[in-house]
């Protein structure tokens, strides 16, 4: 009761702000927190005096430009199908400390730094195409996303784009993580996209970075409601406890509460194994495994 309590305050204080689900990607470091850093994440962009596209022409920032957001503003633009608000930024140029309004779609949803490069995640747009699966043929809403490797020089090394539906996520997160044995990878670009409420998955995307290019990876996502279901995935890389040289183990679990009228919640418990091929280029699925349904009784 409690959750469904939670996820409704959270849906009524999206619906009375106005405030598009897409603006959220950039809640923790644009949209609540004043002076946080940001980083351009286009090619070029343009800085103005107020917040709309018809005011005065202040300044133009290419990628990598480091800014610091000062705050939100009610002011919203639309490009590309992303309804987006503007901010007011403050930044370093030429030795001298600057200010305008950037709209919020120019800066990266997030990055993160090692060694020389720079990774960077963007939201490039977002539409709408129609769905078919099996009988039922459905509107589904999909958003362009990038990630880009920039140099110290802030020059573009390697972009990699997908799209994909994101359910209601709000929440964004960018990680490097090890590359686990995996061939030609020397780290792994992780992002990650979640939402605020029970029933919202949690989508994990990766990419195996080579030093000059990105590689598409398996991706996995979680989802779950406390006592009614839940859905795990998990890999298992080459250098973990369990891998195989040049495969990706994708541990599946599906639980779903068979008889919600007793005290302890029972589960019917399903488990499936993927495993994938590695040859340092791509992944492809080469086998799976399931395992027979056993019932899990939780207090």
């Amino acid at each position: 009761m409690k959750k469904i309590i939670l996820l409704f305050l959270f849906s009524n204080y999206i619906f009375s702000q106005e405030i598009p689900s897409e603006n959220y990607f950039w809640q923790y470091n644009y949209n609540i927190n004043n002076g946080i850093e940001g980083v351009i994440g286009v090619k070029n962009c343009y800085v103005r005096q107020d917040s709309t596209a018809n005011s005065q022409l202040l300044d133009s920032l290419q990628i990598g430009h480091k800014i610091k957001v000062i705050k939100n503003t009610n002011a919203n633009l639309n490009i590309k199908g992303l309804d987006l608000s503007w901010v007011e930024i403050e930044y370093i140029k030429n030795s001298q400390i600057k200010t305008g309004f950037l709209w919020k779609g120019f800066i990266a949803v997030g990055s993160t730094t090692k060694g020389n490069n720079t990774f960077l995640t963007t939201i490039n747009s977002k539409y709408r195409k129609k769905i078919q699966e099996k009988d039922i043929e459905y509107d589904a809403e999909f958003y362009r996303i990038s990630v880009k490797a920039i140099d110290n020089k802030n020059e573009i090394i390697s972009e990699k784009s997908i799209d994909k539906q994101l359910s209601e996520s709000v929440f964004f997160e960018n990680s490097i993580v090890d590359s686990w044995g995996l061939k030609n990878i020397t780290e792994v670009y992780r992002i990650s996209f979640s939402g605020q409420a029970c029933g919202i998955p949690t989508f994990h995307y990766y990419f195996g970075w080579t030093g000059t290019s990105f590689l598409l990876l398996p991706e996995k996502y979680n989802v779950g409601d406390a006592g009614v279901f839940y859905h795990n995935e998990e890999f298992v890389f080459p250098k973990e406890k369990g891998g195989q040289p040049n495969i990706i183990i994708k541990n599946i679990t599906e639980a779903e509460n068979t008889d919600d009228t007793l005290e302890k919640y029972t589960f019917l418990v399903t488990k499936l194994m993927e495993y994938y091929s590695w040859d340092g280029k791509k992944f492809k699925l080469i086998k799976t495994k399931k395992r027979k349904p056993y019932t899990e009784i939780e207090n």
